[in-house]
């Protein structure tokens, strides 16, 4: 499954204004609760948290990648916040983080996130790509830097 089928414009939210990671992740999940890939969102966003205790979902580069199987999500899906001022993720580079991917995997279905995450490790190698999330003035542009890569 591409990146590009599980992240539709409609959950693509910029510059949003937010003061914690697990704000960013409410109004993502809003967005998954409103286009119907979620069901439950305190469900799927305590599946979320819990992932969270595992480990830390900052994945360097100022980039968090917070994701959860979850009994709440209805279909695979990706959303994607840009804040507008970063935040402590407890990354592993140290790095605070402005860009993140919110994936959500139902309970009982494939590994998508799992594939997912792998794709979007490889992408955020790429400088420029990093750059093209962060410079969109749009959502068209974003999936535009998500589809150059794929």
């Amino acid at each position: 499954m591409k990146i590009t089928e599980l992240l539709t414009a409609d959950r693509i939210l910029l510059d949003i204004t937010v003061s914690t990671k697990e704000e960013v992740w409410d109004v993502l999940a809003q967005a998954f609760e409103k286009t119907g890939a979620v069901l439950d969102r305190a469900g799927y966003l305590s599946d979320v948290a819990k992932r969270e205790t595992l480990g830390t979902t900052g994945v360097g580069f100022g980039v968090a990648i917070p994701h959860a199987k979850s009994a709440a999500v209805l279909k695979p899906a990706l959303a994607f916040a840009r804040v507008t001022q970063a935040l402590d993720v407890q990354s592993l580079d140290g790095t605070k983080a402005d860009l993140f991917f919110l994936i959500a995997a139902p309970l009982n279905g494939e590994d998508v996130h799992l594939q997912a995450l792998s794709r979007l490790a490889r992408m955020l190698m790429h400088e420029d790509f990093l750059a093209a999330l962060r410079n969109a003035n749009g959502a068209e542009e974003i999936q535009a830097a998500l589809q150059a890569r794929e």
